[in-house]
């Protein structure tokens, strides 16, 4: 499957405060995860709704369960985390493939499981 990308997150230039180089920066960390994400048969597409922060919609190829994931920086450090939509850390944005297995690892887990 190919990475879909919608919205206008990609264009524009720079603003003031560097939001539209921040939502780029969050859409190429979500890229290099999607290929991770991709390589091991799931479906992964990124979601640019205006005024709001990019996110990667991944899908379990065999149940179809389906959670979103974003790329921001923690609050306190600024350093990039991948998140769940629920706001719990996955892994840093250097780690694409770490996240991966995490996403995986969440998202297959039974509803009652640990």
């Amino acid at each position: 499957m190919r990475l879909v990308s919608q919205g206008s997150a990609r264009g524009g230039g720079q603003t003031s405060n560097g939001r539209v180089g921040r939502m780029r920066d969050g859409i190429a960390c979500l890229d290099a995860l999607a290929a991770h994400m991709h390589a091991r048969g799931w479906t992964a597409y990124i979601n640019t709704p205006a005024g709001r922060l990019a996110f990667m919609s991944v899908q379990d190829p065999h149940d179809r369960a389906e959670c979103n994931i974003m790329a921001a920086p923690a609050g306190t450090t600024g350093d990039w985390w991948y998140w769940f939509s629920w706001a719990e850390r996955i892994a840093p944005v250097h780690a694409p493939a770490t996240a991966a297995e995490a996403i995986i690892r969440a998202v297959q887990r039974p509803a009652d499981g640990p």
